[in-house]
């Protein structure tokens, strides 16, 4: 079993404490610094164990200054592929983002740290592979989110591609049999988020999972 448990609330960093003291289950003390003054929120979207979730931590009427400090807490059956990208943002304005990996242990505490930079321009609605106009896993597929953090659809099984002129996309050099139905990067170009029927070799059909495509070698794979 894959969830998260626990996002405490934004504070600021203070001496040597550790934020995931004392919890039994896996825990990342995420350090957030960078050029900014003050946030007001801090906004994180994480992907871990193919499970998407998008949080906010702020301090209501208060504003905070840099570095900052959030303990999340996860309970994970195995190692597991965490991705977080955060945005700093101050009266609703992204002032900075940034993203950091980490390959976690059931029960195990690691820290990790995330600098937020002036985020690049991009497309509202549109997919982009992390670190193509926006903060991220190259390895992730996007959506970019003008009013917020990059929303992450899924972490590419083979490669994520960047296609000037075009959304980036999951994809995978072998193919797909007719009639057969794949999500996307699974032996056909496309968003890992969504499910596709193959025809001709291409995806085709697509139909949008919400709770994210689950990958079946050697049957049809399907929405969770």
């Amino acid at each position: 079993m894959t969830r998260l448990v626990l996002v405490l609330a934004l504070v600021a960093a203070c001496g040597d404490d550790d934020p995931c003291a004392g919890r039994s289950g896996a825990c990342i003390a995420l350090h957030v610094d960078g050029d900014l003054e003050v946030v007001d929120q801090l906004e994180l979207d994480l992907l871990y164990g193919g499970i998407h979730s998008t949080v906010t931590t702020q301090r209501a009427g208060a504003t905070t200054a840099p570095p900052l400090v959030v303990a999340i807490e996860l309970e994970l059956a195995a190692l597991t592929h965490v991705g977080v990208v955060a945005a700093g943002k101050l009266g609703g304005n992204v002032l900075g983002t940034g993203a950091a990996a980490v390959e976690l242990e059931a029960g195990e505490h690691r820290t990790v740290e995330i600098a937020l930079a002036p985020p690049d321009t991009c497309t509202a609605g549109s997919f982009y592979c992390g670190g193509d106009k926006v903060a991220g896993d190259p390895q992730t597929l996007y959506q970019c989110n003008a009013g917020g953090v990059p929303l992450a659809r899924g972490r590419c099984r083979v490669a994520c591609t960047v296609r000037p002129g075009d959304d980036d996309a999951c994809t995978d050099p072998a193919t797909c049999q007719d009639g057969g139905f794949y999500c996307g990067g699974d032996k056909l170009t496309g968003d890992p988020q969504s499910l596709y029927t193959c025809n001709g070799g291409a995806g085709t059909n697509r139909r949008v999972c919400p709770d994210g495509c689950i990958i079946h070698p050697g049957a049809d794979d399907r929405c969770r």
